[in-house]
């Protein structure tokens, strides 16, 4: 039976995953940068860990379905990143969960059938569709990237959309 592999988000050295677990571990340079400060030497990180980045290719379909889902603007690059590191790692037959507690993440990760893994999830989570509108006129809005209202100028705001 092949070993898991689990893709590790922030979130997950600080739960202390992969210095307590079996398996083999990969995170993004975005994460390790982002853990580095931690109490527990790199040389341990870095001796479980396999530290790598996604293809270009991986992480173009990721931002494409981040778009679409209405997530891109909650995603930072890092979080791209790692999604794409996990999307990369399961197209290649392995059995790869992705380790976040990340909302976003987790959404687009679903979409993308990518396995799901959690150090300690508060809440309930599922699958959302987001949409941008304006709060002062109401004008609904598909581009993820605008940030203000083209009818009023008001800050645009996201909420879910209603399961179809």
């Amino acid at each position: 039976m092949a070993e898991t592999i689990f893709v590790l988000d922030s979130t997950a050295f600080y739960s202390g995953i992969p210095y307590q677990g079996n398996g083999k571990y990969y995170t993004t340079y975005n994460v390790l940068e982002e853990v580095k400060h931690q109490s527990v030497g790199s040389a341990l990180i870095h001796s479980r860990v396999q530290v790598t980045e996604p293809s270009k290719e991986a992480v173009d379909q990721v931002s494409s379905m981040a778009q679409k889902t209405g997530d891109i603007s909650a995603l930072s690059a890092t979080d791209i990143s790692l999604i794409a590191l996990a999307f990369d790692l399961n197209k290649n037959g392995g059995t790869v969960n992705l380790v976040s507690d990340d909302f976003a993440i987790r959404n687009v990760a679903q979409v993308l059938k990518i396995p799901l893994s959690e150090t300690n999830i508060r809440g309930e989570w599922k699958k959302i569709m987001w949409k941008l509108y304006c709060k002062g006129c109401g004008k609904e809005y598909t581009n993820p990237k605008l940030t203000q209202c083209i009818v009023c100028g008001t800050t645009l705001s996201r909420k879910a959309l209603k399961p179809t």
